[in-house]
């Protein structure tokens, strides 16, 4: 392929370039900042500086709005191709709040100079929970013992759809958020989840609340079950509702907040806020999940780097059900958030503004293109595409010649940003459309799988859920390695599971204080 475009011609000067010297000074301060990796999830999934977060190319957008509300700070971006990771930044810079600072020479730059890294999926929460398990006041119980000795109740704390896939016999399904809300007394309860975090977590959650039960975590999960010669239950559908009282949850609600005095933030101190541009970040929760908005404190809590990017700045916890806020504000300011909880008296926050763009109609003429190509994700393509299309990520679009015309198969939130990615790329002629523009007549479903591993989904340990008990194991071995990683590269961020909260340190901050070059 000729006519690559180089890094020389790169526009988007105006965004600051730093050193690796620079960055780690960022990453000491106490001040707010996001610690974005913009490479694709495959790779970063192998690999990614420690407490990072994956904002990958080839699907910006979507975790741009997952990750940041309106909060300003600095957003330092990591990456690999230079022209790619300057339009990523540039993506940032017009999409957030977020002055973004671009790390010179990316990724390699950090590996260079010996700097942590770490591999994996909701890696932070992960050693976070094996620090929760060291350090808190959990009782564990084999698979074996488990099997052989069943509990009175025994709870797959997951979110429902997880639960309803697969889980263990007799497993009645109650989200980490609501066990406070049981209204069962001096029982034997087990919990679990797929492997060990939610199920560490669950079980911590029953002993802040001073649960009256002899409380046990099964370890390794429906993973650890496997291994032990277990079997998995399917299409579950045993639900703890009936065993929960209105009373027993407003009671353990008021436990918490006084145990282990967790803020309240009113109207007054959130005006306050404002008027001292002090910005906050807004976190709706629900285990019911009833808006689309609401993401559930047990999966807030697995997977906190997929909802919370900007360190050193509050956030502020509303729902519906002031147990699933209560236990989400516990969790965050454990883990290093500034959380507060959000008086029920508070006003709703105003929904942000998206612009919309008016889609083009279809026309044939544009079937003719040398290549057509589509950017949606791999599973959205493999589901359904136009006929005649290949699957090219945006994050491979520096391998395309300049030569040449292309039709380019989008999701609506992809379409701008992609068509100022194309005349960066000196694209001599390329056309963005919105795949729901395009008639039925032109769209291939049928099943097909791609040639090799697409790039936005991780390659890791894919099927310890399917059966293969070697990436069960090595997943569990994995969760264990995290911890000696941390002590190895810097220091264990977190304060002891019994340590007061009055005054959160975020992990990337004090872990960064620890590292040097």
């Amino acid at each position: 392929m000729s006519n690559m475009v180089t890094p020389n011609n790169a526009p988007h000067n105006n965004i600051q370039r730093i050193q690796i010297d620079e960055a780690l000074e960022l990453l000491r301060q106490p001040q707010r900042i996001a610690f974005i990796d913009v490479r694709d999830r495959r790779a970063y999934v192998d690999e990614h500086p420690i407490f990072s977060v994956n904002a990958p190319i080839d699907s910006i957008e979507l975790q741009i709005n997952q990750l940041f509300g309106d909060e300003t700070g600095i957003a330092l971006v990591v990456g690999d191709n230079p022209i790619l990771t300057d339009w990523a930044a540039a993506v940032i810079q017009t999409t957030t709040c977020l002055a973004p600072q671009i790390l010179d020479g990316g990724f390699n730059a950090w590996k260079m100079h010996q700097l942590p890294t770490w591999g994996g999926e909701y890696t932070p929460s992960k050693a976070f929970g094996e620090w929760v398990e060291m350090t808190g006041k959990i009782h564990n119980i084999t698979p074996q013992d488990a099997i052989k000795k069943p509990p009175q109740y025994q709870f797959d704390v997951r979110p429902f759809k997880e639960y309803r896939k697969f889980s263990l016999p007799n497993s009645i399904h109650c989200p980490t958020g609501r066990l406070g809300a049981l209204s069962i007394t001096n029982s034997s309860i087990y919990v679990h989840c797929a492997g060990r975090t939610r199920g560490i977590i669950a079980a911590q959650t029953l002993a802040d609340q001073d649960f009256k039960a002899s409380i046990y975590c099964i370890t390794g999960g429906t993973q650890g079950w496997e291994l032990a010669g277990g079997i998995r239950s399917f299409n579950n559908h045993k639900s703890a509702d009936e065993l929960f009282s209105e009373e027993t949850m407003s009671q353990h609600t008021n436990y918490l907040i006084d145990k282990f005095n967790l803020p309240i933030v009113t109207k007054e101190r959130e005006s306050s806020w404002t008027d001292s541009k002090n910005y906050f970040r807004i976190i709706t929760v629900g285990e019911d999940q009833t808006t689309d908005q609401a993401i559930s404190p047990t999966t807030l809590i697995q997977s906190t780097d997929q909802y919370l990017g900007t360190h050193n700045m509050p956030i502020v916890v509303q729902g519906s059900n002031q147990l699933d806020c209560a236990v989400s504000v516990l969790w965050l300011r454990r883990m290093g958030w500034d959380a507060w909880l959000r008086d029920e008296s508070a006003p709703e926050p105003v929904a942000r503004k998206c612009s919309t763009i008016k889609p083009l109609e279809w026309n044939d003429k544009w079937l003719s293109a040398d290549r057509i190509i589509d950017i949606r994700s791999s599973k959205a393509f493999e589901a359904s595409r136009l006929s005649g299309s290949k699957w090219i990520p945006r994050s491979q679009f520096h391998t395309l010649p300049k030569s040449g015309r292309y039709l380019i198969v989008c999701n609506p939130s992809q379409i701008t940003h992609t068509e100022a990615l194309i005349n960066e790329l000196n694209l001599s002629d390329g056309h963005c459309i919105n795949f729901d523009t395009i008639p039925k007549k032109h769209i291939d479903s049928c099943a097909i799988s791609l040639e090799s591993h697409p790039v936005d989904q991780a390659l890791f340990f894919p099927d310890r859920h399917q059966g293969n008990l070697e990436h069960a194991q090595g997943y569990l071995d994995w969760e264990h390695s995290l911890l000696p990683t941390l002590k190895d590269d810097g220091d264990i961020p977190w304060q002891p599971i019994d340590h007061p909260l009055d005054h959160p340190i975020s992990h990337l901050t004090a872990f960064y204080q620890k590292v040097h070059i």
